[in-house]
């Protein structure tokens, strides 16, 4: 199976002055309409899946895929709509990658929160905390197994590692955070951490910078 032409690339505006007032890393399921009230930006686009048969025009699957992010769209050099370009300036100006970067900086406090739902289900979150600041008292401290532990117990959350795959006594990156799966890679020496919930298989990861965050959206059809 491949692939075949997006049908259809919708963004809608959302003016992000509202307050986000969620705790995203809380892991129970968030609506679209929570998301529009604490003023993420949605991006959207329908994707088809062909059965490769050869024989006719017949499509396997059609899913929409409604994106909610805390980044700011911006046109990119095919005239598309996109969140703002947040990775991969190799082949950009210097002026463009300061200016980004410190919107990254100043106005996103280095963190970038991504929703996505395919036919209205909440497919995946994730959190790229890129260096944690402890003055943003919104962003908890999750850059050790030590860490991650004490603040979901101090929220009453619970919380247990889970030594499965990659994930070892060593170093931790598959949690059970009040019934879902999360993984979270993190580093307490480089400061930075990426929060992972599945809500359709509980496991997968996606590298969603280089599909969202890279000067383009990447339109794939998702499996589970």
């Amino acid at each position: 199976m491949k692939n075949i032409v997006i049908l259809l690339v919708v963004l809608t505006l959302i003016t992000c002055q509202k307050k986000d007032t969620i705790n995203h890393f809380l892991t129970k399921q968030i609506t679209q309409q929570d998301l529009i009230k604490n003023g993420f930006y949605k991006y959207s686009y329908i994707a088809t899946l062909d059965d490769e048969d050869k024989v006719d025009d017949t499509i396997k699957s059609i899913a929409r895929y409604d994106m909610y992010s805390n980044v700011k769209p911006e046109i990119n050099k095919e005239g598309k709509v996109c969140p703002t370009q947040l990775w991969n300036f190799d082949y950009e100006d210097s002026i463009k990658k300061k200016k980004n970067i410190d919107y990254l900086k100043k106005e996103l406090g280095n963190t970038i929160i991504t929703y996505l739902f395919r036919n209205d289900s909440l497919f995946y979150k994730e959190i790229n905390v890129i260096s944690f600041n402890n003055q943003n008292k919104n962003i908890p401290d999750l850059t050790s197994k030590e860490k991650i532990l004490k603040y979901y117990h101090n929220i009453n959350i619970p919380t247990k590692p889970l030594y499965e795959q990659n994930s070892t006594k060593n170093y931790p990156t598959i949690y059970k955070i009040d019934n879902y799966k999360t993984i979270i890679y993190y580093s307490d020496t480089d400061n930075y951490y990426r929060f992972f919930t599945n809500y359709l298989n509980n496991s997968t990861y996606y590298d969603i910078r280089e599909y969202w965050y890279s000067g383009s959206i990447y339109e794939m059809y998702y499996f589970d």
